[in-house]
């Protein structure tokens, strides 16, 4: 078992490693996207209300597992605030995958590990595989369409 463990460790640790390399590598344009996808995230833990009002298009569409269907900004605003009052995330990474742009439009594919507390203080860790694509909205970028899976993890 110990060995599984050390061998889990040193595989994420070069994942992690390559991930830094291949974002050393980003143009000023993905740097800029991702920017702004991680710092979604820091306002969305801070739970300052920037999250998701300051980030989306007006024209989002949302669409994860847990949804009957694709959902559009006022329901996004809506549902995350409702989510901040009833938990909130402990901790989490980000482990982006690509980050490509072509002209005004970028797809960002990337995989999230975090532990979230509900009203009863229960924690649970969830691994989320993510696919995003922003538009260039004058001098940022903003979120268009928003997607999200479980990934599964013995964890």
């Amino acid at each position: 078992m110990r060995k599984i463990i050390m061998m889990l460790t040193a595989m994420v640790a070069f994942a992690g490693l390559v991930s830094t390399v291949q974002a050393g590598d980003w143009s000023k344009d993905q740097s800029a996207v991702w920017g702004v996808v991680s710092q979604s995230w820091e306002d969305e833990v801070a739970r300052n209300g920037k999250w998701p009002a300051d980030y989306i298009h007006k024209d989002v569409v949302s669409w994860g597992a847990e949804w009957p269907r694709a959902r559009g900004a006022e329901s996004m605003v809506k549902w995350s605030r409702f989510g901040q009052e009833r938990g909130k995330t402990l901790i989490y990474e980000l482990f982006p995958g690509k980050v490509v742009v072509a002209g005004d439009t970028a797809v960002v594919t990337y995989h999230s590990v975090q532990v979230q507390e509900n009203n009863e203080k229960k924690t649970e860790r969830s691994v989320t595989g993510l696919i995003e694509t922003l538009v260039r909205d004058g001098d940022s970028w903003k979120f268009l369409g928003l997607t999200s899976f479980q990934v599964e993890s013995d964890d």
